[in-house]
């Protein structure tokens, strides 16, 4: 049993155009809320996540763009790319559905492992992209840490409902978000339905590098943000930061004060200016 879905998202849900694309024995769906003419806009989700990680964005997105948000292999409604997926064969199966919804160049705004997917395709998709924009990526290596984050919470037979969604509640604090007054119902209810359906572990690549190589030597216009009490990273953004400039001096880098890993969600005004400020400043440049 899992929360069902708010009916404010359901609404939301409702008015995208669901295009699916083969994914191993099924499909991987990409949702888009039209915007005709306008910059094309693709979101990828975190970890264990969905569509569902950008529900406090895409409204105010589409009034600019036109938005597309994907469910990745093996997690939200898509199917897993094979028996024994990883990311190599994860980032080629999103690959291929990004080549053939698209013929003309996109930007791309990618959380946590979205980012991994999308640093590791960066250089073979370089034609399609306008630019990137990573929101709390991990695997940049393994790096020093002063702090570890508590664990997270299993889910277990034996746990009741509100039991479940206690723990929810708690995994949203340990890992997402920093200012537990932001933790409300609908994240929680979201992190239900997410962990629900995930079959893909992504962070056994957490510490790999695959995010750091993926963007070295790429040219894309590449903008990464975070929160500065990012649990997966915290204490030492500061150590990211120059991770990212030595493989991309020209990359611009942001920490944003008093905000955790599921950025977007927990600041959403400002992730969402931010966003629109990076797409509209590069698609006057491209």
């Amino acid at each position: 049993m899992m929360e069902k879905l708010p009916e404010d998202l359901v609404a939301l849900e409702s008015e995208a155009i669901v295009h699916w694309y083969s994914c191993g024995e099924g499909r991987i769906p990409i949702r888009q809320w039209q915007n005709a003419g306008a910059e094309k806009v693709v979101l990828l989700h975190g970890g264990s996540g969905s569509w569902l990680h950008w529900v406090r964005n895409i409204r105010v997105l589409r009034e600019h763009f036109d938005v597309y948000a994907i469910d990745l292999p093996g997690l939200g409604d898509a199917a897993m790319c094979e028996v024994e997926s990883n990311a190599v064969s994860a980032a080629q199966a999103t690959r291929l559905a990004l080549e053939q919804l698209f013929d003309s160049a996109f930007h791309v705004v990618a959380f946590s492992w979205g980012c991994t997917l999308t640093a590791m395709m960066m250089k073979d998709m370089a034609p399609l992209l306008k630019s990137v924009m990573l929101t709390g990526p991990a695997a940049v290596g393994d790096l020093p840490r002063r702090v570890t984050m508590e664990p997270l919470i299993k889910r277990t037979p034996e746990m009741g409902r509100e039991e479940v969604l206690a723990a929810q509640r708690e995994n949203l604090a340990r890992l997402m978000i920093h200012q537990g007054s932001r933790i409300d119902d609908t994240a929680v209810a979201i992190q239900d339905i997410n962990t629900s359906k995930a079959r893909f572990r992504s962070p056994p690549y957490a510490r790999s590098t695959l995010v750091i190589d993926g963007v070295r030597g790429t040219t894309t216009p590449l903008f990464v943000i975070s929160g500065d009490h990012d649990a997966p990273a915290y204490p030492d953004l500061e150590a990211r930061r120059r991770l990212f400039q030595d493989a991309r001096p020209d990359v611009r880098f942001e920490l944003v004060a008093d905000a955790g890993h599921w950025l977007q969600y927990e600041l959403p005004e400002l992730f969402n200016d931010n966003c629109i400020e990076w797409i509209n400043s590069q698609a006057r440049i491209r």
